[in-house]
């Protein structure tokens, strides 16, 4: 590894974890590479999947998810094809658990940075909503998107490309329950053994800090009074998780945080309102943070109209991997080439002579360039 990333790692270390041991084995996680946690999503009761091999349940985890062993495949298995679960990173659970704290079932969400649809169809699955908005302003993650949602059957799911300014400006307070999985530095993803470049660089955690806090602040203005966000990410920057639901709170003073309380004993220690943070080398995931927010407001009788909600593509739309909406188009055979019929006759070509070159005239003993030989 780099010494300038070296440096940059072991000074994020160091504003998390002034303990020594906790720093070095914090380090050793995000090199080694080796948290891989999976789980599943169970969407259908399938005697097969109660054969995996499953670890161990833990006190706060959901009813409806198991954890396997890393050596297991589950994406394989003809199951998962038949939409029976979804496969995720256990740390992904964690974040998305937190809106189990939620107590009224939300009937619109909108997940706005959805793309590959993990938190969607967690949400599916808990809440079961009339309306699941799934958001992706990246085009080419769309079909990976579309594909996850249509293979598990989530009912009531669209998928939307559009920048979340333009959610709000159609669709203000419209949402109970608005999931932002926002895009970040990535720094777990090292303990994954994928490549992050530029994770722990401050001009990096800026520029993320600054998306964060443009789609937050869009969130706050989607969600309906009595309604909730859901902030996740995947990185262990304070100014990525604390720092933007802190910046949120002083935007928006009619938002307030929501304790969960089967997260309680991972509280994160960098703030005084409730958040929860995951570390890799707990030995659960690769890490993540999750905050539940909520809109103290009185929730009005009425509904926003979603009239103008289309959508790129909805449940039960055709799909195919190859366009998304679409059908896959049948093979065109090739026809046999025959020149067109016309009645008038082809219009007759003008000749055109060519132009001669002038030929170049040089004097007796001069040389290719026009000088005399031997100079």
């Amino acid at each position: 590894m780099d010494r300038a990333v070296s440096r940059l790692m072991l000074k994020q270390a160091e504003n998390l974890f002034p303990e020594e041991n906790e720093r070095d084995s914090f380090i050793q996680s995000l090199l080694h590479g080796e948290s891989k946690e999976q789980a599943l999503i169970v969407l259908k009761d399938r005697p097969e999947i109660s054969a995996f091999p499953q670890l161990p349940r833990l006190p706060w985890q959901p009813d409806f998810v198991v954890r396997v062993s890393d050596d297991f495949r589950p994406g394989k298995h003809s199951q998962h094809d038949k939409g029976a679960f979804y496969v995720l990173d256990f740390s992904s659970v964690f974040c998305a658990s937190a809106m189990l704290a939620i107590e009224t079932p939300p009937k619109r969400v909108l997940d706005m940075c959805a793309a590959p649809g993990g938190k969607s169809v967690f949400c599916h699955r808990a809440f079961k909503p009339e309306l699941l908005a799934c958001n992706e302003t990246i085009r080419k993650r769309m079909p990976s998107l579309i594909s996850n949602l249509h293979r598990c059957h989530v009912e009531g799911s669209l998928v939307w490309s559009a920048d979340p300014s333009v959610w709000t400006r159609k669709f203000p307070q419209a949402f109970d329950l608005i999931l932002v999985d926002a895009p970040c530095s990535g720094q777990s993803m090292l303990a994954k053994g994928d490549p992050a470049p530029g994770a722990f660089s401050p001009t990096m955690i800026d520029m993320c800090v600054g998306r964060q806090r443009r789609i937050m602040g869009n969130a706050a203005q989607l969600l309906r009074p009595g309604g909730h966000i859901l902030y996740t990410t995947c990185t262990f920057a304070i100014k990525e998780n604390e720092k933007v639901v802190d910046w949120l709170l002083k935007q928006y003073p009619e938002l307030d945080v929501v304790e969960v309380p089967h997260l309680v004993p991972f509280q994160s220690k960098f703030a005084e309102f409730a958040c929860y943070r995951l570390f890799p080398h707990q030995g659960i995931g690769a890490g993540g943070f999750a905050c539940l927010i909520r809109h103290t407001g009185e929730p009005p009788a009425h509904r926003e109209p979603l009239d103008e909600l289309r959508g790129s593509w909805r449940y039960g739309d055709p799909w195919s991997k190859t366009r998304p909406g679409e059908e896959e188009p049948e093979p065109v055979v090739p026809e046999p080439f025959e020149k067109p019929k016309s009645s008038s006759p082809p219009p007759k070509r003008r000749y055109i002579p060519k132009k001669k070159t002038p030929e170049i005239k040089t004097r007796r003993g001069a040389g290719r360039f026009g000088r005399k030989k031997g100079r």
